[in-house]
């Protein structure tokens, strides 16, 4: 079910108002360089934030009171900067039946930039696991400022139906504020993720490089998987003049976060 486990992600690919040149100014972009245009994402851009490295640093395992615990320690870094960065401290707890909890600590470090796309963890999903499920905001797509008109419920869709064909492929698809997220096949196995805290999540058939780079929608490629963004915190999408309101940025700093992995099988 799992093709790629998760990992660090503080990227998003841009949305339409962060590759506008109106919002520039308003950006507040704190690492700004000729070369990557003048966007709100120019910032994210100039320090790397689209091209991560991942190096693990140190990894342990052990048994205690019948469960397995796994502790990482590993360094990320921007391939075109080694200025900045992040350190991740993750605590994986393995019960005997199958079900996973990972604390996850991560702190950046070095030049950064005024504020950032997301900060979570990124999964990728095998593609049989498109059955979609989750007790949060919808059944529309929304985000952080973009959420007070979709009512707290439990809702089913599939990830194809949660596409947005936006003119400008961008990140898309995101549902906030949620208890728990099941993602399962038809026959209704899978697995349910929750959180210490509420949390956001999307679900796309397309890699997150792909989304960055497509320039019109006929660009876009299904991969193997189905990328699953699990974030602790998303920037809002602001508006083409004003950016993204402070109450709604996702600054640097220290997120500290448990997530909860439970094996469906109906």
């Amino acid at each position: 079910m799992i093709q790629r486990g998760g990992r660090m992600n503080v990227w998003r690919a841009p949305l339409a108002n962060e590759m506008d040149q109106w919002g520039f100014r308003s950006g507040d972009g704190a690492n700004i360089r000729d070369g990557f245009g003048r966007f709100v994402s120019t910032d994210w851009y100039t320090v790397g934030l689209d091209r991560l490295d991942y190096q693990c640093v140190a990894f342990n395992h052990y048994q205690a009171d019948g469960k397995v615990i796994v502790e990482i320690r590993d360094l990320v870094r921007p391939v075109t900067n080694r200025r900045s960065g992040f350190e991740n401290r993750y605590v994986y707890t393995i019960d005997s039946d199958g079900e996973i909890t990972i604390e996850h600590q991560l702190t950046p470090a070095g030049r950064m930039p005024t504020w950032i796309p997301r900060a979570g963890m990124e999964w990728i999903f095998d593609k049989t696991l498109n059955q979609v499920e989750w007790f949060g905001r919808g059944p529309q797509e929304n985000y952080p400022d973009r959420k007070t008109g979709y009512k707290t419920g439990i809702y089913t869709s599939n990830v194809a139906a949660m596409f947005e064909p936006y003119l400008l492929p961008e990140d898309y698809g995101l549902r906030t504020e949620n208890r728990w997220v099941k993602l399962t096949d038809k026959d209704g196995v899978g697995l349910q993720f929750s959180g210490s805290q509420w949390f956001n999540f999307n679900a796309y058939p397309y890699a997150t490089d792909n989304l960055t780079k497509a320039t019109y929608p006929y660009q876009l490629q299904e991969s193997d998987g189905i990328t699953f963004n699990f974030d602790y915190a998303t920037s809002g999408v602001g508006c083409t003049a004003l950016s993204v309101f402070n109450q709604y940025r996702v600054f640097p700093q220290q997120f500290h976060f448990k997530t909860n992995i439970k094996l469906i099988k109906e």
